[in-house]
C-alpha cells in the first residue's frame, strides 16, 4: 500500500498549479492507492441556468476532468502528467443548488500508452454525473517529476476578480432574443459565460463563439495551455446557446451527455467555436461543436452534445 499522506501532499501540489481549479476552488478530499476524491464548491459564479441557481455543466466537466486526471498520481507508482484524449460524460441530473459537488475517480485498465479512467460527479444523496476518459502516456517526453511542474509556478490570487451578475430574469432575456439578436444579451445573464470569458463572435457569414484568452482559464502551466476542462466547458456551453438563438420558439436546453475528443493541446490565446444542429426533434437536439485557434482547418477538439428541450 501507497503512503496516502504522501498522496495527499503530491496532489495537492499538482492542483495548487492549475489556475483554473484555484479559480474554482476545487480542493483535495483523499487520496489513496487508485481513488481520488475532489470537492467543488458551489459558486454563484458558475450558474449555467439563472432561473434554478444549477451549476453549469462545464464547471462539473472540468471537476470531472481535473480528478480522472490527477487521479493518475495515486494509480500509477511513479509521476506520470498524462494529457486528456478523450471523455464522455452522461449527466444524471442537475446538481442540487448550494450545495457542493464531489467527484471520485479511479483507473480501470493501463497498457504501454493509454490509461482508461472513470469518474462519479456526485452530492451528499445523488449522482450528478458519471464521466470516462482516456489519457496518453509520455513516457520519455514527459515531465519527469512533480517538481519539474510546479517549481516556479505562481498561480495569482483570482478572489479580487469581479464577480459575474446574477440576471433577475433570465427567461425574459431567452424570449427577447429572436426579436432582438441580441446575443450578447445572453452571454451577459449567465453567470458561467462571464466566468470563463464567453462572448459572440461574427465570423464571415456564421455565428461563432469566443473564449477570451484569460490567466484564470490555464490548466497546464508549463506549455501554458487552457484546461481541458474549460475547452470543454466552452463548447458545452457555446452548444447550448447555439440552441437557443437558433430555435424558432426557444427552449431552455438540458444536457443529456457530452463527447469530447482533444486533438491538441489548447495554447493560451483566444479559442473560437462553431456549432452545427445535426438534429432536432420535438425534445431532443444533438449538437456537434469544432473549437479553433489559428484556423477552423485545424481544430484543437470536437465535441457533441444531447441536449433535453424544456418549455
Amino acid at each position: 500500500m501507497r503512503d496516502e499522506t504522501l498522496l495527499l501532499a503530491q496532489v495537492e501540489e499538482f492542483i495548487a498549479v492549475l489556475a483554473q481549479c484555484q479559480r474554482l476552488g476545487i480542493r483535495v478530499v483523499s487520496a489513496r492507492e487508485n481513488e481520488l476524491i475532489l470537492e467543488l464548491p458551489y459558486d454563484e459564479a458558475i450558474i449555467g441556468n439563472p432561473s434554478t441557481g444549477v451549476i453549469h455543466g462545464g464547471a462539473i466537466t472540468t471537476l470531472m476532468d481535473t480528478t480522472a486526471g490527477a487521479a493518475v498520481l495515486c494509480a500509477m507508482p511513479d509521476f506520470e502528467l498524462c494529457p486528456t484524449l478523450d471523455l464522455r460524460v452522461d449527466y444524471m441530473r442537475s446538481a442540487k443548488p448550494g450545495q457542493s459537488v464531489y467527484a471520485r475517480a479511479s483507473c480501470y485498465r493501463v497498457t504501454t500508452n493509454i490509461l482508461f479512467m472513470r469518474c462519479e460527479a456526485y452530492q451528499v444523496d445523488r449522482t450528478v454525473a458519471h464521466c470516462v476518459a482516456t489519457f496518453m502516456r509520455m513516457g520519455a517526453r514527459g515531465l519527469p517529476s512533480i517538481k519539474h511542474m510546479t517549481e516556479g509556478v505562481m498561480v495569482p490570487d483570482f478572489s479580487r476578480l469581479p464577480k459575474p451578475t446574477i440576471c433577475k430574469d433570465f427567461r425574459s432575456v431567452v424570449e427577447g432574443l429572436q426579436g432582438s439578436q441580441d446575443f450578447q444579451s445572453l452571454v451577459a445573464a449567465i453567470p458561467y459565460a462571464q466566468f470563463i470569458g464567453i462572448e459572440f463572435s461574427e465570423e464571415g457569414d456564421s455565428q461563432t463563439f469566443k473564449l477570451n484568452r484569460q490567466e484564470s482559464n490555464l490548466g497546464n502551466p508549463k506549455l501554458p495551455a487552457i484546461h481541458g476542462g474549460v475547452i470543454g466547458g466552452f463548447m458545452e456551453l457555446a452548444s447550448a446557446m447555439h440552441l437557443l438563438v437558433s430555435q424558432p420558439i426557444p427552449k431552455y436546453p438540458k444536457i443529456i451527455d457530452f463527447s469530447l475528443d482533444y486533438l491538441r493541446a489548447g495554447q493560451d490565446r483566444d479559442t473560437y467555436a462553431l456549432c452545427e444542429v445535426t438534429r432536432q426533434g420535438g425534445r431532443v437536439a444533438n449538437v456537434e461543436v469544432h473549437a479553433w485557434q489559428d484556423s477552423r482547418d485545424n481544430p484543437i477538439a470536437l465535441a457533441r452534445a444531447h441536449f433535453l428541450l424544456e418549455e
